[in-house]
Protein backbone atom coordinates (compact mmCIF):
# COMPACT_ATOMS: atom_id res chain seq x y z
CA UNK A 1 0.00 0.00 0.00
CA UNK A 2 1.28 3.52 -0.70
CA UNK A 3 2.25 5.10 2.62
CA UNK A 4 2.46 8.86 3.16
CA UNK A 5 4.50 9.60 6.27
CA UNK A 6 4.45 12.97 8.01
CA UNK A 7 7.81 14.03 9.44
CA UNK A 8 8.11 13.96 13.21
CA UNK A 9 9.72 17.18 14.52
CA UNK A 10 12.36 17.27 17.25
CA UNK A 11 13.20 13.58 16.97
CA UNK A 12 14.78 12.11 20.09
CA UNK A 13 16.31 8.88 18.83
CA UNK A 14 14.26 6.37 16.89
CA UNK A 15 11.32 6.05 19.28
CA UNK A 16 10.42 9.54 20.46
CA UNK A 17 9.68 12.98 19.03
CA UNK A 18 7.20 15.84 19.27
CA UNK A 19 3.53 15.47 18.44
CA UNK A 20 2.93 16.05 14.72
CA UNK A 21 0.37 18.81 13.99
CA UNK A 22 -1.14 18.63 10.49
CA UNK A 23 -3.59 21.14 8.99
CA UNK A 24 -5.78 20.50 5.94
CA UNK A 25 -8.52 22.44 4.18
CA UNK A 26 -10.11 19.12 3.22
CA UNK A 27 -8.70 15.60 3.58
CA UNK A 28 -9.38 12.60 1.36
CA UNK A 29 -7.44 9.39 1.99
CA UNK A 30 -8.02 7.12 -0.99
CA UNK A 31 -8.54 3.37 -0.75
CA UNK A 32 -5.23 1.55 -0.39
CA UNK A 33 -3.38 4.62 0.93
CA UNK A 34 -2.02 5.06 4.46
CA UNK A 35 -1.40 8.38 6.20
CA UNK A 36 0.86 8.08 9.26
CA UNK A 37 4.09 9.50 10.75
CA UNK A 38 7.66 8.51 9.95
CA UNK A 39 8.58 7.16 13.41
CA UNK A 40 7.13 6.73 16.90
CA UNK A 41 6.27 10.07 18.52
CA UNK A 42 4.07 11.78 21.08
CA UNK A 43 0.99 11.82 18.87
CA UNK A 44 -0.63 12.95 15.64
CA UNK A 45 -3.04 15.92 15.81
CA UNK A 46 -4.94 16.45 12.55
CA UNK A 47 -7.14 19.50 11.87
CA UNK A 48 -9.45 19.45 8.83
CA UNK A 49 -11.28 22.71 8.14
CA UNK A 50 -13.91 21.19 5.85
CA UNK A 51 -14.93 17.62 5.02
CA UNK A 52 -12.81 14.53 5.64
CA UNK A 53 -13.31 11.26 3.73
CA UNK A 54 -11.30 8.16 4.65
CA UNK A 55 -11.40 5.18 2.32
CA UNK A 56 -7.80 4.24 3.14
CA UNK A 57 -6.13 4.32 6.55
CA UNK A 58 -5.27 7.07 9.03
CA UNK A 59 -2.88 5.36 11.41
CA UNK A 60 -0.85 5.62 14.57
CA UNK A 61 -0.48 1.84 14.79
CA UNK A 62 3.01 1.01 16.13
CA UNK A 63 3.83 4.74 16.38
CA UNK A 64 3.49 5.40 20.11
CA UNK A 65 6.50 7.10 21.74
CA UNK A 66 8.86 5.48 24.20
CA UNK A 67 8.56 8.38 26.65
CA UNK A 68 7.85 8.76 30.36
CA UNK A 69 5.00 11.31 30.66
CA UNK A 70 5.95 12.14 34.25
CA UNK A 71 9.41 13.33 33.19
CA UNK A 72 10.27 16.49 31.25
CA UNK A 73 10.37 15.97 27.51
CA UNK A 74 9.47 17.23 24.06
CA UNK A 75 10.74 20.50 22.62
CA UNK A 76 8.77 22.32 25.35
CA UNK A 77 10.73 20.47 28.09
CA UNK A 78 7.66 19.85 30.24
CA UNK A 79 6.17 16.84 31.97
CA UNK A 80 2.56 16.02 31.18
CA UNK A 81 0.21 17.56 33.73
CA UNK A 82 -1.22 15.19 36.34
CA UNK A 83 -4.67 15.85 34.83
CA UNK A 84 -3.46 14.37 31.53
CA UNK A 85 -3.61 15.82 28.03
CA UNK A 86 -6.77 17.89 27.55
CA UNK A 87 -8.63 19.03 24.43
CA UNK A 88 -11.42 21.57 24.91
CA UNK A 89 -14.44 22.05 22.62
CA UNK A 90 -17.70 23.94 22.58
CA UNK A 91 -20.56 21.41 22.47
CA UNK A 92 -24.36 21.54 22.36
CA UNK A 93 -24.86 20.00 25.79
CA UNK A 94 -21.52 20.90 27.40
CA UNK A 95 -21.38 22.47 30.86
CA UNK A 96 -17.64 22.68 31.55
CA UNK A 97 -15.55 25.85 31.89
CA UNK A 98 -11.88 25.84 30.90
CA UNK A 99 -9.54 28.47 29.46
CA UNK A 100 -7.48 27.56 26.43
CA UNK A 101 -3.80 27.34 27.39
CA UNK A 102 -0.65 25.79 26.05
CA UNK A 103 -0.17 23.87 29.31
CA UNK A 104 -3.06 21.58 28.37
CA UNK A 105 -0.63 19.73 26.07
CA UNK A 106 2.53 19.96 28.14
CA UNK A 107 5.16 17.48 27.04
CA UNK A 108 3.82 17.22 23.47
CA UNK A 109 6.13 19.80 21.93
CA UNK A 110 5.91 23.47 21.00
CA UNK A 111 3.69 23.08 17.92
CA UNK A 112 1.03 21.11 19.80
CA UNK A 113 1.07 23.55 22.74
CA UNK A 114 0.60 26.47 20.34
CA UNK A 115 -2.27 24.66 18.62
CA UNK A 116 -4.25 23.97 21.80
CA UNK A 117 -3.72 27.55 22.99
CA UNK A 118 -5.59 28.66 19.85
CA UNK A 119 -8.70 26.65 20.71
CA UNK A 120 -11.72 28.58 21.93
CA UNK A 121 -12.02 28.82 25.72
CA UNK A 122 -15.22 27.33 27.07
CA UNK A 123 -17.44 28.90 29.72
CA UNK A 124 -20.03 26.45 31.04
CA UNK A 125 -20.76 25.50 27.43
CA UNK A 126 -18.11 22.96 26.54
CA UNK A 127 -16.62 19.52 26.92
CA UNK A 128 -13.06 18.53 27.77
CA UNK A 129 -11.75 15.32 26.22
CA UNK A 130 -8.94 13.88 28.31
CA UNK A 131 -6.15 11.42 27.60
CA UNK A 132 -4.97 10.09 30.95
CA UNK A 133 -1.29 10.60 31.71
CA UNK A 134 -0.84 6.95 32.76
CA UNK A 135 -2.47 4.14 30.81
CA UNK A 136 -3.68 0.76 31.97
CA UNK A 137 -1.63 -0.87 34.73
CA UNK A 138 1.16 -3.30 33.94
CA UNK A 139 0.17 -6.92 33.38
CA UNK A 140 1.69 -9.21 35.97
CA UNK A 141 4.56 -11.47 35.09
CA UNK A 142 4.58 -15.18 35.79
CA UNK A 143 6.68 -16.13 38.76
CA UNK A 144 9.27 -18.85 38.95
CA UNK A 145 7.26 -22.06 38.68
CA UNK A 146 6.51 -24.98 36.41
CA UNK A 147 3.59 -25.31 34.02
CA UNK A 148 1.91 -23.37 31.26
CA UNK A 149 0.48 -19.90 31.92
CA UNK A 150 0.00 -16.43 30.47
CA UNK A 151 -1.41 -13.02 31.47
CA UNK A 152 -3.19 -10.86 28.89
CA UNK A 153 -2.65 -7.11 29.01
CA UNK A 154 -5.09 -4.82 30.80
CA UNK A 155 -7.58 -2.82 28.74
CA UNK A 156 -7.61 0.93 29.16
CA UNK A 157 -10.64 2.79 30.49
CA UNK A 158 -11.88 5.94 28.73
CA UNK A 159 -8.82 7.95 27.68
CA UNK A 160 -6.34 5.23 28.58
CA UNK A 161 -3.98 3.17 26.46
CA UNK A 162 -3.69 -0.57 27.05
CA UNK A 163 -0.85 -2.39 28.77
CA UNK A 164 1.35 -5.01 27.14
CA UNK A 165 0.70 -8.72 27.59
CA UNK A 166 3.04 -11.03 29.45
CA UNK A 167 5.18 -13.57 27.70
CA UNK A 168 3.92 -17.12 27.78
CA UNK A 169 5.46 -19.60 30.23
CA UNK A 170 5.96 -23.12 28.94
CA UNK A 171 7.97 -25.26 31.36
CA UNK A 172 8.42 -28.91 32.21
CA UNK A 173 10.27 -29.90 35.37
CA UNK A 174 12.56 -26.86 35.33
CA UNK A 175 11.32 -23.77 37.12
CA UNK A 176 11.27 -20.42 35.28
CA UNK A 177 9.30 -17.20 34.97
CA UNK A 178 7.97 -15.10 32.10
CA UNK A 179 8.15 -11.32 31.82
CA UNK A 180 5.08 -9.17 32.49
CA UNK A 181 3.63 -6.48 30.22
CA UNK A 182 4.48 -2.81 30.65
CA UNK A 183 2.03 -0.07 31.64
CA UNK A 184 0.70 2.35 29.03
CA UNK A 185 0.99 6.14 28.87
CA UNK A 186 -0.84 9.02 27.19
CA UNK A 187 1.59 8.63 24.28
CA UNK A 188 1.64 4.84 23.85
CA UNK A 189 0.48 1.44 24.94
CA UNK A 190 2.78 -0.68 27.08
CA UNK A 191 5.33 -3.17 25.72
CA UNK A 192 4.97 -6.96 25.85
CA UNK A 193 7.02 -9.35 27.98
CA UNK A 194 9.33 -12.04 26.63
CA UNK A 195 8.30 -15.67 26.48
CA UNK A 196 9.90 -18.42 28.58
CA UNK A 197 10.27 -22.06 27.44
CA UNK A 198 12.29 -24.26 29.78
CA UNK A 199 12.44 -27.99 30.39
CA UNK A 200 14.57 -30.53 32.22
CA UNK A 201 14.55 -31.87 35.75
CA UNK A 202 16.06 -29.13 37.89
CA UNK A 203 14.06 -27.54 40.68
CA UNK A 204 16.46 -24.61 40.69
CA UNK A 205 14.96 -21.56 39.06
CA UNK A 206 16.36 -21.03 35.56
CA UNK A 207 16.80 -17.54 34.10
CA UNK A 208 13.56 -15.59 33.78
CA UNK A 209 12.60 -13.72 30.64
CA UNK A 210 12.38 -9.92 30.68
CA UNK A 211 9.29 -7.82 31.27
CA UNK A 212 8.07 -5.29 28.72
CA UNK A 213 8.94 -1.65 29.29
CA UNK A 214 6.44 0.84 30.69
CA UNK A 215 5.27 3.82 28.62
CA UNK A 216 5.95 2.41 25.17
CA UNK A 217 9.33 0.96 26.13
CA UNK A 218 11.28 -1.99 24.81
CA UNK A 219 9.77 -5.43 24.43
CA UNK A 220 11.14 -8.02 26.85
CA UNK A 221 13.71 -10.56 25.71
CA UNK A 222 12.86 -14.26 25.81
CA UNK A 223 14.62 -17.23 27.42
CA UNK A 224 14.65 -20.84 26.27
CA UNK A 225 16.68 -23.40 28.18
CA UNK A 226 17.14 -27.15 28.32
CA UNK A 227 20.33 -27.52 30.24
CA UNK A 228 22.74 -27.77 27.32
CA UNK A 229 24.02 -25.26 24.79
CA UNK A 230 21.98 -26.85 21.98
CA UNK A 231 18.66 -25.77 23.42
CA UNK A 232 17.18 -29.10 22.23
CA UNK A 233 14.37 -27.42 20.34
CA UNK A 234 12.95 -25.20 23.07
CA UNK A 235 12.08 -21.75 21.70
CA UNK A 236 10.51 -18.53 22.94
CA UNK A 237 9.40 -15.33 21.22
CA UNK A 238 10.28 -11.80 22.25
CA UNK A 239 7.78 -9.18 23.43
CA UNK A 240 6.54 -6.36 21.19
CA UNK A 241 7.76 -2.83 21.87
CA UNK A 242 10.19 -0.04 21.02
CA UNK A 243 12.21 -2.00 19.91
CA UNK A 244 10.83 -5.53 19.89
CA UNK A 245 12.46 -7.96 22.33
CA UNK A 246 14.86 -10.65 21.19
CA UNK A 247 13.71 -14.24 20.76
CA UNK A 248 15.61 -17.19 22.21
CA UNK A 249 16.44 -20.73 21.22
CA UNK A 250 19.49 -21.41 23.39
CA UNK A 251 20.50 -21.26 26.99
CA UNK A 252 20.21 -17.58 27.81
CA UNK A 253 18.67 -14.98 25.54
CA UNK A 254 19.23 -13.21 22.28
CA UNK A 255 19.70 -16.04 19.79
CA UNK A 256 16.74 -16.73 17.52
CA UNK A 257 18.49 -19.56 15.64
CA UNK A 258 19.61 -22.49 17.79
CA UNK A 259 22.83 -24.15 16.72
CA UNK A 260 21.09 -27.47 16.08
CA UNK A 261 18.93 -25.73 13.46
CA UNK A 262 15.80 -27.50 14.68
CA UNK A 263 13.83 -24.64 16.14
CA UNK A 264 13.13 -21.02 15.43
CA UNK A 265 11.38 -18.13 17.13
CA UNK A 266 10.67 -14.52 16.19
CA UNK A 267 11.62 -11.27 17.84
CA UNK A 268 8.72 -9.21 19.14
CA UNK A 269 6.96 -6.82 16.79
CA UNK A 270 8.21 -3.24 16.57
CA UNK A 271 6.00 -0.58 18.10
CA UNK A 272 3.10 0.21 20.43
CA UNK A 273 -0.23 1.90 19.71
CA UNK A 274 0.04 5.72 19.71
CA UNK A 275 -2.11 8.83 20.20
CA UNK A 276 -4.26 10.02 17.27
CA UNK A 277 -6.55 13.09 17.40
CA UNK A 278 -8.72 14.01 14.39
CA UNK A 279 -10.71 17.28 14.46
CA UNK A 280 -13.04 17.86 11.49
CA UNK A 281 -14.90 21.11 10.86
CA UNK A 282 -17.23 19.57 8.25
CA UNK A 283 -18.54 16.06 7.65
CA UNK A 284 -16.46 12.98 8.48
CA UNK A 285 -17.05 9.87 6.39
CA UNK A 286 -15.24 6.56 6.85
CA UNK A 287 -15.94 4.33 3.87
CA UNK A 288 -16.29 0.55 3.87
CA UNK A 289 -12.58 0.15 3.10
CA UNK A 290 -11.55 2.93 5.46
CA UNK A 291 -10.03 2.75 8.91
CA UNK A 292 -8.70 4.94 11.69
CA UNK A 293 -6.36 2.91 13.86
CA UNK A 294 -3.87 3.03 16.68
CA UNK A 295 -3.19 -0.62 17.36
CA UNK A 296 -0.43 -2.48 19.14
CA UNK A 297 1.83 -5.04 17.47
CA UNK A 298 2.17 -8.79 17.89
CA UNK A 299 4.56 -10.67 20.14
CA UNK A 300 7.11 -13.02 18.61
CA UNK A 301 5.89 -16.51 17.67
CA UNK A 302 7.51 -19.93 17.69
CA UNK A 303 7.06 -22.47 14.91
CA UNK A 304 8.68 -25.63 16.25
CA UNK A 305 6.83 -28.64 17.64
CA UNK A 306 8.92 -28.75 20.82
CA UNK A 307 8.15 -26.82 23.98
CA UNK A 308 7.70 -23.17 23.02
CA UNK A 309 6.16 -19.92 24.20
CA UNK A 310 5.14 -16.72 22.47
CA UNK A 311 6.03 -13.17 23.42
CA UNK A 312 3.50 -10.62 24.66
CA UNK A 313 1.76 -8.17 22.31
CA UNK A 314 1.97 -4.41 22.90
CA UNK A 315 -0.95 -2.28 24.06
CA UNK A 316 -3.35 -0.29 21.92
CA UNK A 317 -3.23 3.52 21.97
CA UNK A 318 -5.76 6.37 22.14
CA UNK A 319 -8.02 7.79 19.42
CA UNK A 320 -10.05 11.00 19.69
CA UNK A 321 -12.46 11.96 16.88
CA UNK A 322 -14.24 15.33 16.96
CA UNK A 323 -16.60 16.38 14.15
CA UNK A 324 -18.75 19.47 13.62
CA UNK A 325 -20.83 18.04 10.78
CA UNK A 326 -22.15 14.53 10.29
CA UNK A 327 -20.23 11.38 11.22
CA UNK A 328 -20.63 8.27 9.07
CA UNK A 329 -18.60 5.18 9.89
CA UNK A 330 -18.95 2.27 7.49
CA UNK A 331 -15.38 1.11 8.14
CA UNK A 332 -13.51 0.66 11.42
CA UNK A 333 -12.02 2.69 14.27
CA UNK A 334 -9.71 0.58 16.45
CA UNK A 335 -7.18 0.93 19.25
CA UNK A 336 -6.66 -2.80 19.70
CA UNK A 337 -3.81 -4.49 21.55
CA UNK A 338 -1.40 -6.62 19.56
CA UNK A 339 -1.87 -10.38 19.56
CA UNK A 340 0.31 -12.56 21.75
CA UNK A 341 2.82 -14.61 19.80
CA UNK A 342 1.55 -18.06 18.87
CA UNK A 343 3.24 -21.35 19.72
CA UNK A 344 2.88 -24.56 17.72
CA UNK A 345 3.32 -26.50 20.96
CA UNK A 346 3.38 -24.85 24.35
CA UNK A 347 1.91 -21.52 25.44
CA UNK A 348 0.90 -18.43 23.47
CA UNK A 349 2.00 -15.01 24.59
CA UNK A 350 -0.37 -12.56 26.24
CA UNK A 351 -2.49 -10.29 24.09
CA UNK A 352 -1.87 -6.58 24.52
CA UNK A 353 -4.67 -4.64 26.19
CA UNK A 354 -7.04 -2.50 24.14
CA UNK A 355 -6.77 1.26 24.26
CA UNK A 356 -9.54 3.88 24.06
CA UNK A 357 -11.68 5.48 21.34
CA UNK A 358 -13.60 8.72 22.08
CA UNK A 359 -15.97 10.33 19.56
CA UNK A 360 -17.55 13.77 20.12
CA UNK A 361 -19.71 16.16 18.07
CA UNK A 362 -18.59 19.75 18.49
CA UNK A 363 -19.98 23.19 17.63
Amino acid sequence: MPTFSLTVPNKNGSYDGDMVVANYTTLNISAGNILTVDQPCRGLLVYVQGDCTINGTLSMTARGANADPTATGGSDANAVDASGLRFLFKTASGSTTLAAASALLNGCGTAARNAIANHRSISANGTVVTVQRIGAAAASGLGCATGYAVTDGNNGTTGQSGSGGSGGRATGGMYSGAGGGGAGSCFAGGAGGGGSAHSGSSSTCAANSQGGGNYGGAGGYATAYYGTSTGNGHTAGGGAGNPGGLASGLSGYGNANPSNGAAYADNGGAGCGGLLVLIVGGNLTIGASGSIQSNGTAGGKTNYSGDGSGGGGSGGGNIIICHRGSYTNNGSVTATGGAGGSAVAGQRGGNGGNGSVQVLQIK
